[in-house]
């Protein structure tokens, strides 16, 4: 039986991989679309005042809409962003982004449900990613991770045993303020290379400041396209405390 699982979640694992690879190189090969958002300002792509803006308002725009609304906005100081922050997937732009962010962020770990960071210095810092989970192991390695989810859906499904749900903080990264890879403008930037193996380590954001409570993210992964394929999200404060992640931070590099 356990021979059988292994050899069924390679396959499955493949199969992954494979889809992964495929839309990255089909991101990569498609000619971009013109964004008529670009150059647009903040009040031309929604009409408020940016101290008003709130998250349903964010919601109600695409994906074009959201990435020239990033580029009217401006990066906050590595200082300012601290604590655990709530955060929110937007539109991803096609069905095949909206499968994988579902998959990734609301399966493998748990449901994704912020982003946290301390500062070091006024230039850098470090941070991590919360899931809500039930999962009694938690790997930060996705290949793991899948096999782990894998194998408790099986067990949920026939044992029916209960899961009880308790935050996890993983996916750690390092920050630092920079120009941005969309605009060359500065942005708040969170690089997860040093602490996580492929393809997670190929995951790269940025972020910058709506008003007092909503930040704007661009979510890159090189797999799947890197800065021609960006996932957008937001950041939700008031912060709470700052926690640490769970396996700590061997040391920073």
């Amino acid at each position: 039986m356990t021979n059988s699982l292994s050899v069924l979640f390679k396959r499955l694992l493949k199969y992954f991989i494979a889809v992964i690879a495929a839309a990255g190189i089909l991101s990569i090969l498609a000619r971009p679309r013109v964004n008529p958002y670009l150059g647009k300002s903040l009040q031309a792509i929604l009409p408020k005042d940016r101290e008003v803006i709130i998250l349903e308002d964010l919601r109600t725009l695409s994906r074009q809409q959201l990435i020239g609304l990033f580029h009217q906005l401006v990066a906050p100081e590595v200082n300012e962003m601290k604590g655990e922050y709530r955060a929110y997937l937007l539109d991803s732009g096609n069905s095949f982004n909206r499968c994988l962010g579902m998959i990734t962020l609301y399966f493998i770990w748990g449901a994704w449900i912020g982003k946290a960071f301390e500062p070091l210095s006024n230039r850098n810092g470090h941070g991590y990613n919360p899931f809500s989970t039930c999962l009694p192991e938690i790997h930060e390695n996705i290949f793991h991770a899948c096999l782990d989810r894998f194998i408790h859906t099986l067990r949920h499904l026939f044992i029916r045993d209960s899961c009880e749900e308790r935050t996890v903080r993983i996916i750690r990264n390092k920050t630092h303020i920079g120009p941005s890879m969309f605009d060359n403008r500065t942005s708040f930037h969170l690089v997860y290379r040093d602490y996580n193996a492929f393809p997670v380590s190929t995951m790269h954001d940025e972020v910058r400041r709506v008003n007092d409570a909503l930040y704007l993210g661009l979510g890159i992964l090189t797999v799947t396209g890197g800065k021609r394929n960006p996932f957008p999200f937001v950041l939700m404060g008031p912060p709470d405390p700052w926690a640490g992640p769970d396996g700590g931070y061997p040391r920073e590099l």
